[in-house]
């Protein structure tokens, strides 16, 4: 990727800067692992995945949400992220497709208000950077993005950084790594050895199947990165 495009993606990289309490954040990791779901059943792509997750938790950080209306936000913001990101098939499913697949409380006009006032709030711009856009033409590491994406601990870190993190996650050369990006690996790699090796059971079967895929690179890579953070 040249310097002018990358320049232009941090551009528009949003980084949170209103805190979000800690009882928010376990509401926001169900609901995000809800809207996970449904995207994995409707084969939608990994950026839509991403698009929707910002766009909740810009919302929320800057708005007061009853818990009631969380799963509104949810389906609204997946709305968005389908229309302005996946083909003509994908947008032709519906808000009524959606309600009546997923049991929905809401009416098609809750939903769609909900959609105007999210694009209200970000000035009807929604080509917001993702990880995924930082990949031009190289292998995109969807279960890492996806790892970053559905974790909380992640939330306030922008998406370049964590591009750079994932993009050197398997690098047996850290000498040259920031100290920030190697820090974000460290913590991706503690959290990984930490589900595969006592919480394997515990978690989602679709997120702990993605997670497997990498263990045996990821005890190796483990290792390297401790010796370079002492």
């Amino acid at each position: 990727m040249d310097f002018d495009n990358n320049d232009y993606l941090k551009m528009r990289d949003i980084k949170l800067s209103e805190p979000i309490s800690h009882q928010k954040i376990v509401q926001l990791e169900i609901l995000i692992h809800w809207i996970f779901m449904i995207s994995e059943n409707n084969n939608l792509n990994t950026k839509t995945i991403e698009l929707a997750v910002i766009l909740i938790k810009i919302y929320v950080s800057k708005n007061q949400i009853q818990s009631d209306n969380l799963q509104l936000l949810g389906i609204a913001s997946l709305m968005i992220a389908v229309k302005f990101n996946e083909c003509q098939t994908q947008i032709n499913m519906n808000i009524d497709d959606y309600a009546s697949q997923y049991n929905f409380e809401f009416s098609s006009k809750q939903i769609m208000e909900m959609e105007m006032s999210i694009l209200t709030l970000v000035d009807y711009d929604v080509n917001i950077t993702t990880i995924t856009d930082y990949y031009d033409q190289q292998e995109v590491h969807s279960d890492l993005i996806l790892f970053v994406t559905l974790d909380s601990d992640f939330l306030y870190y922008q998406k370049y950084e964590l591009y750079e993190a994932i993009t050197k996650f398997y690098s047996e050369d850290t000498q040259n790594i920031p100290i920030k990006i190697k820090n974000i690996i460290y913590k991706i790699n503690q959290k990984i050895s930490k589900l595969t090796s006592t919480e394997q059971n515990k978690i989602p079967k679709i997120r702990r199947k993605r997670i497997l895929k990498r263990k045996l690179r990821s005890a190796q890579q483990q290792q390297v990165i401790s010796n370079n953070m002492q």
